[in-house]
């Protein structure tokens, strides 16, 4: 009931934009994606086990992250029965093998004991970070993705296959998604002037789910 209430106010206001131009400004969304690292193509044998690790949902990760619907969709088509999660990995006893939290950025120490206790041949792992947790100025390492201050929306989506065998980072996107509140372009005074009209534009999850959708079709 929710979703639905929600899909009907998008609908409800990308609908004003356009029945009512005068009243309603509807702000275009940006996405750049950035090769990170990209040494090969997804591993297509047979016998080559993924494990897809919650979305982590900020600076680090938390027992609160949970999966992306997009990836274990796209994970479970593509390699039908080697894609696991951390629930669904399990030893002969039924016990999860993977107890513990894994960051985006896995640790040295995570990365050696997952080869010594597990079969795994690939991790894959994602991080979300909104916009005003770029713009933080305690986490300088996201200075180059800086959002301008006039942002209506925006989030960044960070993409990672760990090749868990060769110890290295086999693919690494990332993406980032923008709505500015720019001011329009009049032809009749030649120059960028601020309107009353009420902005419309995505919201942070159509966003999200753009960029991974764009993330995806990259990688296939």
């Amino acid at each position: 009931m929710k979703k639905i209430i929600i899909f009907s106010c998008i609908l409800l206001f990308s609908g004003c934009s356009i029945l009512f131009p005068s009243y309603f400004d509807r702000k275009p969304a940006n996405f750049m994606v950035q090769d990170l690292w990209f040494t090969s193509n997804l591993d297509n044998n047979n016998d080559v086990k993924y494990l897809l690790n919650p979305t982590q949902l900020n600076y680090f990760a938390s027992s609160n992250d949970n999966y992306n619907e997009q990836l274990v969709e796209f994970f479970s088509d593509e390699f039908k029965n080697n894609t696991y999660t951390k629930e669904s990995y399990k030893n002969a006893d039924g016990k999860i093998i993977i107890p513990f939290i894994l960051d985006y950025d896995l640790s040295k120490e995570y990365i050696e004991n997952l080869q010594k206790t597990t079969d795994l041949d690939y991790i894959v792992l994602s991080k979300i970070l909104s916009a005003d947790q770029i713009n933080n100025p305690n986490v300088p390492q996201y200075k180059h993705l800086t959002y301008r201050s006039n942002v209506l929306a925006g989030s960044v989506v960070f993409f990672k296959v760990y090749d868990l065998k060769n110890k290295t980072i086999a693919i690494e996107i990332s993406c980032k998604s923008s709505v500015y509140d720019d001011p329009d372009f009049d032809f009749n005074t030649n120059q960028y002037e601020d309107n009353t009209k009420i902005a419309t534009y995505k919201s942070e999850i159509q966003l999200i789910k753009k960029c991974f959708k764009r993330v995806l079709r990259k990688i296939k």
